[in-house]
């Protein structure tokens, strides 16, 4: 498993087949504490010295053999940097150094150290890496060696924090076995933390130090990355708390992108999920090669007149720049849930209930997973609906452009029969062609609504109404005219996140657990919402667009009739979800349908309701 997932996360990482032979192989360097860690040098071929871009690596610096990242390949000659790459100790070919009393930064830096006292090394490190070798170059520039130059982390931040782990109270159960599976060990100290304490306190303190950053930085990111909300937290952080001197030398590139590493979608290629962006492919290395060749080469490429945020609009598929320390939306909309699965701006009454069962959670489709097991990036979560344990809210068909740009948060008052459970929140753009792409997802314990120490944790007593918010993840998205507006809201989203049980238990223990029956109350009282981050006028003319739709008559026996709206499509399932029929008739033939309970799906211009029908 180990091996499959270290070669997984290179080839994520790399996407390069070309061999390239080391310079020198297996160097041993020498750390502080007399230990040595493993390194292969690469030198282009007739160069007596040269800059160099240092890699760190916890995935084996041999896999670097497979090509050299940057797009360079094989081609080391043909470019005019060195390069080290260096296992991380404890790992692979350093395998061997003693872990116990040492800084990861502290290795960087005398990594760097000794570069610059060899003789084909000019002046000047640059670092660059994804992941964990985008976070080993923080806590190395947090060590402040005087060659080290500038850096390039992607999908990465430096800070160890509890909602990095704990999203809404949550276990994000398949990252954390994955990481495990890498061999980082992490396991034994989250499980041991699933509350909020001084034991977090402390770690989000010692990895949280943007004052200490001195050197210029390319940060790069993907709005399909589970490190999205860290990484904006920390790329305004260094905008202002950085040393004076590189406050305006830190740059933010966010793509269209996944976090790579399990699956066929990485950072810089054209296929994210079931989506395709020819126009990001490839735009992360060109320009983390004009910032390394501006700061390492002194080129005059005009890199200082860049801007300082480079992002993509997902959604309308364009890029946009600012020099603002946040991209975030200050004003917000509000869509309210109504009957009949209607997202729209008004509150309206009534409340829907769905059943969920531990043994039997709604399954993760994509999204910002990292995990062997599951897809990244854009998923179209349209089978999820036929679920009992999955309710949506949709607006019409939006008349014109409606672009967020932050954090969306889902308002909901909850009643539930059992003392705990989950709620999940998918967002997704439904396409005029009815694909449910997914935008992001998010999920909140109810436990731990009013907080997430072990003093805030607080069951819930059966039938009575409790207030709560879901965060999604920080996204700039644009639904186009003709598209929808939709969330999904469920108990699970499993294997990505830790299945409640739903008992009241004691968490991250082994059992059966209990079924749940959950009411989302959308009335004048219990006005549940999602807030968006942006100002759409198209929002509001959108969503009150409405027309009540009718089944009638309900039992049937040969027709069903749909009325209240132009039909573009519908389906009939059983109960249990399974397709039995579709088509685009108001007048539908059920007279070969068994005697029974039927759901049919109805799409139209106002958007997808659902309707629950008997055959007799």
């Amino acid at each position: 498993m180990k091996k499959i997932l270290t070669a997984l996360l290179l080839i994520g990482s790399m996407h390069l087949v070309a061999q390239v032979t080391p310079t020198f192989d297996d160097i041993s360097i020498q750390m502080r504490d007399g230990e040595f860690l493993s390194a292969d040098v690469y030198i282009p071929s007739g160069v007596d010295s040269c800059q160099v871009i240092l890699i760190q690596t916890p995935y084996n610096k041999d896999n670097f053999e497979n090509g050299l990242p940057l797009g360079i390949g094989s081609n080391l000659n043909g470019q005019p940097y060195g390069f080290v790459v260096v296992d991380w100790r404890g790992f692979y070919g350093s395998s061997g150094a003693d872990l116990s009393n040492f800084v990861r930064g502290e290795d960087g830096y005398d990594i760097i150290q000794w570069i610059t006292e060899q003789v084909w090394h000019l002046d000047r490190v640059g670092t660059w890496g994804p992941s964990a070798l985008g976070k080993v170059q923080y806590d190395t520039a947090k060590e402040q060696h005087p060659n080290h130059t500038c850096a390039v982390p992607l999908v990465a931040h430096p800070q160890f924090s509890y909602q990095d782990y704990f999203y809404g109270g949550v276990l994000e159960e398949s990252r954390l076995n994955t990481l495990d599976a890498l061999g980082y060990g992490l396991s034994p100290i989250v499980l041991s933390n699933p509350y909020y304490s001084p034991t977090w306190q402390f770690a989000e303190n010692a990895s949280w130090y943007p004052s200490q950053i001195v050197i210029p930085t390319l940060q790069i990111g993907g709005w399909y990355d589970h490190n999205i909300n860290q990484m904006m937290e920390w790329y305004e952080a260094t905008r202002n708390l950085s040393a004076a001197s590189v406050q305006d030398e830190q740059w933010l590139l966010i793509g269209p992108w996944s976090h790579g590493g399990t699956g066929t979608a990485y950072v810089g290629s054209t296929i994210q999920g079931e989506l395709t962006y020819p126009n990001a492919a490839g735009v992360n290395d060109d320009m983390a090669l004009d910032f390394f060749d501006y700061y390492l080469l002194d080129q005059a490429n005009n890199w200082q007149n860049t801007d300082l945020i480079t992002y993509y609009e997902v959604g309308a598929n364009n890029w946009k720049t600012s020099n603002a320390s946040t991209i975030n939306e200050a004003l917000s909309d509000v869509l309210y849930l109504n009957p009949s699965g209607l997202l729209n701006t008004t509150t309206n009454s009534g409340s829907s209930t769905f059943t969920a069962d531990p043994s039997n959670p709604s399954p993760t489709i994509g999204g910002q997973t990292l995990a062997l097991g599951l897809d990244q990036g854009p998923y179209d979560q349209i089978t999820l609906a036929s679920r009992n344990d999955v309710i949506t809210f949709e607006t019409g068909v939006l008349y014109a452009d409606a672009t967020i740009t932050g954090l969306a948060v889902a308002n909901l008052f909850v009643s539930a029969n059992q003392a705990d459970c989950d709620i999940s929140i998918r967002m997704v753009d439904v396409y005029p062609d009815n694909r449910n792409m997914l935008i992001n997802d998010g999920v909140q314990r109810m436990r731990f609504r009013n907080g997430y120490t072990q003093a805030d944790e607080v069951f819930m007593t059966s039938g009575q109404v409790y207030p709560i918010s879901v965060t999604l993840p920080f996204t700039h998205y644009t639904w186009k005219a003709g598209h929808r507006i939709k969330i999904y809201i469920s108990a699970n989203n499993s294997e990505r996140w830790n299945v409640n049980l739903q008992d009241g238990g004691t968490m991250y223990q082994a059992g059966t657990g209990n079924i749940a029956d959950i009411t989302i109350h959308h009335d004048n009282a219990y006005p549940s919402n999602i807030t968006l981050p942006g100002n759409n006028s198209s929002l509001g003319i959108a969503a009150n667009n409405f027309n009540p739709i009718n089944i009638f008559p309900n039992p049937a026996n040969e027709v069903l009739n749909i009325e209240g709206a132009e039909i573009i499509h519908y389906e009939i399932t059983d109960i249990s979800g399974k397709h039995i029929k579709s088509g685009d008739q108001s007048t539908v033939d059920i007279n070969e349908l068994k005697t029974g309970m039927y759901v049919i799906k109805i799409v139209s211009e106002q958007g997808v309701q659902q309707f629950q029908f008997v055959k007799v």
